[in-house]
């Protein structure tokens, strides 16, 4: 299936949110040692000096067959981002650029959960639903679809 999710350099997705959202204006990270989203998704680790590579691992670069697929993807690198941040500042409460940053990715996590139920149903069991019927089987999920 052709999709129109391209990659940089790094084998990330291509995807702007990250660079309009969290690099300053010399194209840094605010933080040092700190992954993007995607990065640390796939990696299962967003604090580089604590990312410990196991032997010949490599991560394995995740490529969306779909628009459901592609959205969810972006529900789990921002929900993985927010929840790592989370977990620094249980260590770390008073890190006041962590707290910024784990507010931007926890408000972006949420636009994305509202943009994926948008249009393709509910994602868990406290979803907001807006209709008069059950909706968990009115979708199909992304290894449901059939590939064209």
């Amino acid at each position: 299936m052709n999709n129109n999710f391209s990659f940089d350099q790094y084998d990330r997705p291509a995807m702007n949110i990250f660079e309009q959202t969290f690099l300053s204006p010399n194209n840094s990270l605010p933080v040092q040692n700190l992954k993007e989203p995607y990065e640390g998704f796939i990696r299962g680790n967003l604090f580089d000096h604590l990312y410990r590579q196991y032997q010949n691992y490599r991560p394995t670069r995740l490529v969306p067959n779909n628009e459901q697929a592609e959205l969810l993807l972006n529900v789990d690198q921002l929900s993985f981002a927010a929840h790592e941040l989370n977990l620094y500042l249980d260590v770390y409460p008073n890190d006041a650029q962590m707290i910024n940053l784990f507010n931007r990715y926890q408000q972006m996590a949420n636009e994305a959960v509202k943009a994926y139920e948008k249009k393709y149903g509910p994602l868990t069991i406290n979803s907001l639903s807006n209709t008069d019927q059950f909706s968990w089987e009115a979708y199909a999920w992304p290894w449901e679809m059939e590939e064209k």
